[in-house]
C-alpha cells in the first residue's frame, strides 16, 4: 500500500517518494518519519512515539526529530508556519494536515499529479514523454534498491546488532566482544560500534618464542570455536576484559593451551620442539614471585599437567615403592620425635591394611578411579614418589607461580574457581571440569590439595585446597602435620634442569601482620598537606569536541596541573538525555590507564551508567597514565610522589568543574576502580567537595609503604558515603584479609557505607549488578537526576 497526499506519492515497498518533478531523495530516517506520520493521518503523533518507531528511542542526538521534520518539510516545499502538509503543535507532538490517501501503487492512479479513476487517452500522449517516464522509473527503482540495500545494512547494524551487544555485555563479555568483532569486518567505521568495541576490549600485544606462532582465543567457560588471531607477533590485539583460553601452535613443536591474565602485559608463550617436552609437564618461564610476602627469583622449570593420579601411583607401589629405604630419605619427626623408618611404613597402610594411600583398599584404588588424583597420602608418601619418579615436590614458590599468583600477572579474574571441585563428594577425574591455569596446569584449583617441599615447623605447606574446601582457599595459605593423610591431599611434581636452590626449599612460616594504629590529628594534618597546592590561574582550553556519539558529548580540555610545568587533560562527558547544570561523577580507572597511550581509546564501559541516567562523567588524565605516563623509578618514594601529583590532578579538575555553570557543584560523586580504588582514600580523606562515593576492586595492599602514603592512616579520615564493590574470590585482594579490613577501617558511619561482594573474581564477567548497586546508591545520595530537566530537554525535542 501507497500514500497519495497532496502532490506526492511516497510507496513504502520501494523506497520511493515520487513528487510532480519526479523522484525525491530522501535519507532512510526522514522516508520512515514520513511514513509513520502518514500511516496515522490525521492523528497528532508525540515525541516518544516518533522516536520510537524512526529511531528506536536509544539511537539520538538531542535535536534528531525536529531536524528531520525540517529535512522533510524543505523536501516536500512545506512551511512550519503556514504548513500544508506537517503541522507541529508545540509540546505535543507533529500530525499530517493534508487529505491521505492509500492506494495501490500498481494502478494508473498511483501516479502523482494525476486523478484516481481518470486516464489520459493514449493518442493525446506526446511520443516523447515515454523515454522519460521509464527514464525516471529506472532511476527510481536504481534509487530504491540502493536506499533498501543501506537501509537492510543499518537495520543490521543498529536494530539487530548492536542492542545484542549491549545485551551480552550484561552477561558474557566473550560473546559480546566476538560479536562486535564480527560486526567491525562488516561496518568498520561505524562510531557507535566503535565505541562498543572499546568499551569490551584492550589492546594487548602477544608474543611467542620462536616467533610465527599461531594463536587461537575462546572464552575460559566457552565451547565455541577457536577464534583465529593471527601469527606472532601480534601488536595491540584487542581483546575482552574477562579470562580467555589460547591455544598456540607452531610446526615441529609441542602446542600449548594455557589461560594466562595479560594485564599489565602479558608474557611471551614459550614452546619447545616436541622432543623437548617431558610428558605431561608444561613449561613455566623464569620470573618473580612473592609467597607469604617472601620474595624469590625462579628458573625456568616444567610442572606437571595433572595432580598424580592413582593409576601412576599403582605403579609406584607395584615397584616396591613402600619397601624400598632409598625413596625414603626425608627424616619423620613427629612431636619432636623422629620415627623410625619401619614404623613409618607401618603407619602408611590402606583402610585394608596393606600399603598404600588411606582412600584404596586391598592395595589398590577404588574401581574406575584410575584417572582420580591420587588422595590420602602424608607428605612423606608424596615425597617418596617424587625420589622414584626422578622429579620433586614443589617449594611453595614454584607452585605458587605455577597457579598464577604471586606474580605481575596475577589473575584479575576467578573463571577457574568456577571450572574446579570444591565443596564436592569427592576427586573427579582430573582436567574433566576444565580449570586451565596460566601456564597449562589442570587443577590447581581444588580437586586435592597439593604438597609442597617446605616446612613451617613440623608441618608441610599443602596449596590449593581441595574436594571438600571452599573456593577460597585456592589463593589461601595452608601447612599440615607432614604424617595428615586425608582423603583431600594429593600432589604433583616439578623438574627443572638444574637442582633447586636449598634457600627456596627453606622453612617458610606464616607471619603474624597487625596493622599499626592510626596516626593522631596533628600528624595526618602533616601527611594531608603533600596534596595541597599554591591557587594559581587555571588557564583552562576547550581543545577537541566530539559530537558523534548519540548519548553523550565529549569535550576534551586542558588545564595548568598542581604542580609546575604539567597540564591536566580532562575528558568531560557530558550526556544528552538531561539539562544542566549535571550532576557529575569523576572517574578514576583501573589498570587500563597504566597500558594505553591515549585516553581516547579508553572504554567507557564503568562510567556510561551515569551518562545514561543523565549525570557527567569527568575523567581526568591523571599523572601516570594514558598520554601523561612516565617511566618512574622503583621505590617507595617515586609510588609517593606519583600518588600526590594524581591526588593534586584531581583536586584540579574540581577546581575546573567549579569555573563551569553547567556543573551542578553540589552534586559530584568519586567513582574509582582497582587501580583508581585504591587511590580513593588518600583523594577523600583530603578532599570535601564529594557528596560520596563508590569504590570497585579495592583492598588494603600487602606492599609496605611509609607511614604518610599508608592506607590505615587515611581510611579513617573517609568520613562520606560510602558504596564498595567487590569480588569475594579477588585474588588481587583477598575478601578476609583485605576487602574487610578495608571496609571496616573507613571512618563513614555504618549506616552510611555499604560493601557488596559479588561472586567474581578483581573484575566482574558481567554488569547487571554492578550497574544496579551503582545507580541505586548514585539516585540516594546525589539523588534522582531532576525530572524537570529532563521534561524540559524531552519537550525542546517537540518543538522547533
Amino acid at each position: 500500500m501507497a500514500f497519495r497526499f497532496g502532490d506526492f506519492v511516497l510507496d513504502p515497498r520501494t523506497g520511493s517518494l515520487t513528487g510532480p518533478e519526479g523522484p525525491v531523495a530522501l535519507r532512510r530516517q526522514a522516508f520512515r518519519l514520513a511514513e509513520v506520520l502518514l500511516e496515522h493521518a490525521p492523528e497528532l503523533l508525540d515525541r516518544d512515539t516518533l522516536l520510537d518507531a524512526v529511531w528506536g528511542h536509544d539511537a539520538l542526538s538531542p535535536n534528531v526529530l525536529p531536524q528531520t521534520i525540517s529535512e522533510l518539510r524543505h523536501a516536500l516545499g512545506d512551511d512550519a508556519h503556514a504548513p500544508r502538509y506537517i503541522e507541529t503543535l508545540h509540546r505535543r507532538g507533529y500530525r499530517m494536515v493534508c487529505a491521505v490517501e492509500r492506494i495501490d501503487p500498481g494502478t494508473p492512479s498511483a501516479a502523482a499529479g494525476t486523478t484516481p479513476g481518470i486516464s489520459e487517452p493514449t493518442a493525446q500522449r506526446p511520443r516523447w514523454r515515454l523515454p522519460a517516464v521509464v527514464g525516471i522509473v529506472i532511476a527510481a527503482l536504481l534509487s530504491s534498491a540502493h536506499w533498501w540495500q543501506r537501509d537492510a545494512h543499518w537495520r543490521w547494524l543498529h536494530v539487530e546488532t548492536i542492542p545484542e551487544i549491549r545485551r551480552l555485555i550484561e552477561t558474557d563479555l566473550v560473546a559480546a566482544w566476538r560479536l562486535a568483532h564480527a560486526a567491525r569486518q562488516r561496518a568498520p567505521d561505524d562510531p557507535v560500534l566503535e565505541q562498543l568495541w572499546l568499551d569490551v576490549s584492550l589492546p594487548v600485544t602477544l608474543t611467542s618464542e620462536p616467533e610465527g606462532a599461531t594463536v587461537a582465543v575462546r572464552g575460559y567457560r566457552d565451547e565455541a570455536d577457536w577464534l583465529a588471531l593471527g601469527r606472532t607477533p601480534l601488536h595491540d590485539v584487542r581483546l575482552p576484559l574477562t579470562m580467555l583460553r589460547f591455544r598456540v601452535d607452531l610446526a615441529d613443536h609441542a602446542p600449548i593451551e594455557v589461560a594466562p591474565s595479560v594485564l599489565p602485559a602479558p608474557d611471551a608463550f614459550r614452546l619447545h620442539a616436541a622432543d623437548e617436552a617431558p610428558e605431561d609437564m608444561v613449561f613455566v618461564p623464569a620470573g618473580p614471585v612473592r609467597y607469604l610476602l617472601v620474595p624469590a627469583e625462579l628458573p625456568d622449570f616444567w610442572i606437571d599437567r595433572h595432580e598424580v593420579s592413582n593409576r601412576d601411583y599403582l605403579r609406584f607401589v607395584e615397584d616396591g615403592g613402600y619397601r624400598r629405604p632409598e625413596f625414603w630419605r626425608h627424616p619423620a619427626i613427629e612431636d619432636g620425635r623422629e620415627l623410625a623408618w619401619e614404623e613409618l611404613i607401618a603407619r602408611l597402610v590402606d583402610s585394608t591394611g596393606l600399603p598404600g594411600p588411606a582412600t584404596w583398599a586391598l592395595g589398590t584404588f577404588p574401581e574406575g578411579e584410575g584417572d582420580h588424583p591420587v588422595a590420602g597420602v602424608s607428605w612423606y608418601e608424596a615425597a617418596a614418589y617424587a625420589e622414584w619418579a626422578g622429579k620433586s615436590l614443589p617449594t611453595v614458590f614454584h607452585w605458587w607461580r605455577a597457579a598464577g599468583l604471586g606474580i605481575a600477572q596475577v589473575a584479575n579474574f576467578s573463571d577457574i574457581l568456577a571450572a574446579s571441585n570444591f565443596a564436592g563428594r569427592g576427586t573427579v577425574p582430573r582436567g574433566s571440569l576444565g580449570g586451565l591455569g596460566p601456564y597449562g596446569t589442570y587443577d590447581m584449583a581444588g580437586n586435592v590439595a597439593e604438597w609442597c617441599a617446605n616446612p613451617a615447623g613440623e608441618r608441610r605447606h599443602i596449596l590449593g585446597g581441595g574436594w571438600a574446601d571452599n573456593a577460597y582457599q585456592f589463593r589461601d595459605f595452608d601447612a599440615q602435620p607432614a604424617l595428615e593423610r586425608r582423603p583431600g591431599f594429593g600432589f604433583r611434581l616439578v623438574k627443572q634442569a638444574t637442582p633447586v636452590d636449598e634457600g627456596l626449599l627453606a622453612e617458610v612460616l606464616f607471619p603474624t601482620r597487625e596493622l599499626a594504629p592510626p596516626v593522631d590529628d596533628i600528624t595526618f594534618g602533616h601527611f594531608a598537606r603533600m596534596f595541597d597546592y599554591d591557587p594559581a590561574p587555571l588557564d583552562a582550553v576547550v581543545e577537541e569536541i566530539d559530537d558523534s556519539h548519540h548519548a553523550w558529548r565529549r569535550e576534551r580540555v586542558s588545564f595548568s596541573a598542581g604542580y609546575p610545568g604539567e597540564r591536566v587533560i580532562l575528558q568531560l562527558l557530558l550526556p544528552r538525555r538531561s539539562q544542566p547544570p549535571y550532576q557529575t561523577v569523576v572517574h578514576f580507572p583501573g589498570g587500563d590507564a597504566l597500558m594505553l597511550a591515549d585516553s581516547r581509546e579508553a572504554g567507557l564501559l564503568q562510567v556510561e551508567p551515569f551518562l545514561r541516567s543523565g549525570r557527567a562523567v569527568a575523567y581526568p588524565v591523571y599523572r601516570g597514565t594514558f598520554e601523561r605516563r612516565v617511566q618512574m623509578p622503583p621505590g617507595p618514594l617515586a609510588a609517593r610522589s606519583l600518588l600526590v601529583q594524581q591526588v593534586k590532578d584531581l583536586r584540579r579538575t574540581l577546581d575546573y568543574l567549579a569555573s563551569r555553570d553547567d556543573i551542578d557543584n553540589d552534586r559530584l560523586a568519586f567513582h574509582g576502580l582497582s587501580y583508581g580504588g585504591w587511590r580513593a582514600p588518600f583523594v577523600l580523606a583530603v578532599e570535601d567537595r564529594f557528596r560520596m562515593a563508590m569504590i570497585m576492586s579495592a583492598g588494603l595492599s600487602a606492599a609496605p609503604l611509609p607511614p604518610e602514603v599508608a592506607l590505615h592512616n587515611y581510611l579513617p579520615r573517609v568520613t562520606l558515603p560510602v558504596l564498595l564493590i567487590s569480588g569475594r574470590d579477588d585474588f588481587n585482594f583477598p575478601y578476609e584479609q583485605s576487602q574487610r579490613p578495608f571496609f571496616e577501617l573507613l571512618g563513614t558511619p555504618d549506616a552510611y557505607k555499604r560493601h557488596v561482594a559479588l561472586p567474581w573474581g578483581h573484575l566482574p564477567p558481567g554488569y547487571t549488578e554492578v550497574v544496579r548497586e551503582l545507580l541505586d546508591w548514585t539516585d540516594r545520595w546525589l539523588g534522582p537526576v531532576s525530572a524537570v530537566a529532563l521534561a524540559a530537554r524531552d519537550g525542546g525535542e517537540a518543538s522547533e
